[in-house]
């Protein structure tokens, strides 16, 4: 019978230990199950649904602690819904290792970063991902001093997406450029200047883009020679014309201020960026398999945005780590398929710290 109010109930186990003494006086107690460890304590199922609610749906520990009151009558206060937090993180040490070395030798994977608050100051939220698995680091910088500290693109060798942000750049994989910001970067200099050339560049993109999803759905691994060579030398030309066309306005308002130099604009140096990272950009039609676009990083990031939205900033960078272990893992055991709540619930279980995820 449920009470009123309430949609839900809770189970008390007690759990008692036989002690027996031999005729030689010697005395045996009993163990007890695995993981009960205290006189009083919260089962598993209660630590990882506190888990899930703070770090998958992003309740608040105080909001948490009311939803265990009004839902189940149970009492569970936010200082213990930090600690489940803390044995959470503590239990998945090896499957963030894990983790981290299944995307080393992963063929793509994509790369962002974004700034997150934490301890009320700006740290960066960085997230290395493919579709099966994700990696989250937060740190203080933004730069490669962070992005090394995570561990893994040291020793990647495959390709990398990312958003040109020069610090991937200093590591050794194949690189391959976001062309959603290629386009929304274009259409920018549509609408400020007009420019003809930037909209021609518009179209060669989403027409190679559209060209690759249709051979790729017919099973062929890259765009045919030929047609890549056509749009790739279409796409050059087009970007050095519209280099120099810009260079030349540039050169125009120099002379008419009078001054040595004039800052460049904008559309210069996207169009520069475009002539010397052709092949960055053009990548994804000579391997069909490396996405258009970096948006599968983008949204894997995106949590750490809606949790600043829901909870406020992390207090603590003890707890900035814990949220991003325990991110990592529940972000790839949904990719893989599984309940999120059941994932934790087994992470609440490891008590040897055997790592929960691995490659196949």
């Amino acid at each position: 019978m449920f009470e009123p109010g309430r949609f839900g109930h809770f189970e008390v186990t007690a759990h008692v230990a036989e002690v027996k003494k031999c005729s030689c006086g010697h005395v045996t107690q009993a163990s007890f199950p695995e993981g009960v460890d205290s006189h009083v304590q919260y089962g598993p199922v209660t630590q990882a649904l506190a888990v899930y609610l703070c770090q998958y749906q992003l309740v608040p520990y105080k909001r948490a602690s009311q939803f265990f009151m009004d839902i189940f009558g149970l009492e569970v206060s936010p200082g213990s819904i930090c600690t489940f937090q803390e044995k959470a993180y503590n239990q998945l040490a090896s499957t963030e290792q894990a983790i981290a070395d299944a995307l080393k030798v992963e063929p793509i994977a994509g790369a962002d970063e974004t700034g997150m608050r934490v301890a009320g100051a700006l740290w960066w939220m960085h997230v290395l991902r493919t579709e099966k698995w994700t990696m989250y680091h937060l740190d203080p910088s933004r730069g490669h001093s962070a992005i090394e500290s995570m561990g893994i693109l040291l020793a990647f060798a495959g390709i990398l997406v990312h958003d040109h942000y020069k610090a991937y750049f200093r590591y050794a994989a194949l690189h391959a450029l976001c062309n959603a910001h290629h386009l929304r970067e274009l259409q920018g200099v549509v609408d400020r200047d007009c420019n003809h050339l930037a909209a021609r560049l518009q179209r060669l993109l989403r027409l190679a883009c559209h060209l690759s999803n249709g051979f790729r759905k017919i099973g062929m691994k890259a765009m045919p020679e030929v047609i890549y060579q056509r749009i790739a030398s279409l796409f050059e030309r087009t970007a050095r014309r519209a280099l120099a066309e810009e260079a030349e306005y540039m050169e125009r308002v120099r002379q008419r201020l009078g001054r040595d130099k004039v800052k460049n604009t904008k559309a210069f140096n996207l169009f520069k960026r475009l002539v010397e990272f052709k092949d960055e950009t053009l990548r994804f039609m000579t391997d069909l398999n490396i996405p258009f676009d970096n948006n599968g990083s983008e949204r894997d990031i995106r949590n750490g945005k809606v949790k600043q939205k829901i909870s406020g900033c992390i207090r603590s960078k003890k707890g900035a780590k814990w949220y991003c272990r325990i991110r990592s893992y529940v972000s790839s055991a949904r990719k893989q398929g599984q309940n999120v709540f059941e994932a934790l619930l087994i992470a609440m279980k490891n008590y040897c710290g055997h790592p929960l995820l691995g490659a196949e």
